[in-house]
């Protein structure tokens, strides 16, 4: 069981040293063969599919093991049950196919490997034993209070600001809920059609498209063309 969240006691400067976990993340990091990165150097892939399936089990938690771990979950399916994690990471790698390079994280990654590596190092910032669990994503190892805190570090007011960071970061919940009931998972992007029945339109109660009804088939009153 995580330890619990320490309320903060003040507003969370989000520097290179302290996204990476500080001193005390430190020896983690080391004993988990993850180096400090050189300014703008290109890092090692993250575990991304964890990481996303963690943020969409925050957002619409299920029965899955991703939200047992938090201490959250649902009686029916949720979020990684529908397959957003994987729709969600082909989301971020169209949206962003070049690397974030800058503050406040300093990383160069693209995608949904920035999305990801965003989430972990937070998240061992918020709970270094974070990067020690079931899962190889810290960020899917915290509990649900844990979530929220990284969150709401994410939110501090002036955290970049006027950079494309602060543009993917406002999107994280909104687009991991977003995918969680949508079509995307189950959406063949080959043939234009659904594999099958969207999760989400079970957990909505949503019947379906619809095909029309048979009082608006065939024509009015015999008429089958009109002239100018």
């Amino acid at each position: 069981m995580a330890p619990p969240v320490p309320e903060p006691r003040e507003p969370w400067p989000i520097r290179r040293r302290a996204v990476l976990g500080g001193a005390a993340a430190i020896p983690v990091l080391l004993a988990l063969g993850r180096p400090f990165p050189a300014r703008a150097a290109v890092l090692p892939l993250p575990p991304v599919d964890d990481a996303l399936n963690g943020l969409v089990a925050f957002l619409v938690p299920g029965r899955d093991r991703f939200s047992v771990r938090q201490g959250r979950t649902s009686s029916t399916d949720g979020g990684v049950a529908a397959g957003a994690g994987p729709a969600l990471r082909y989301v971020y790698d169209q949206a962003i196919p070049y690397p974030i390079v800058g503050r406040p994280f300093d990383l160069n990654l693209p995608g949904a490997a920035a999305v990801a590596a965003i989430l972990n190092l937070v998240a061992i910032e918020v709970d270094p034993a974070a990067a020690f669990g079931e899962f190889a994503a810290s960020f899917a190892n915290l509990s649900f209070p844990g979530k929220v805190e990284v969150f709401r570090r994410l939110e501090e007011p002036g955290l970049a600001d006027g950079t494309p960071v602060r543009f993917i970061l406002d999107t994280l919940p909104t687009l991991a809920a977003f995918v969680s009931y949508s079509e995307a998972p189950v959406f063949d992007r080959a043939t234009n059609r659904l594999t099958a029945i969207p999760l989400g339109w079970e957990l909505s109660a949503y019947q379906g498209i619809g095909e029309g009804w048979n009082e608006f088939r065939g024509y009015y009153r015999g008429i089958d063309r009109v002239t100018d």
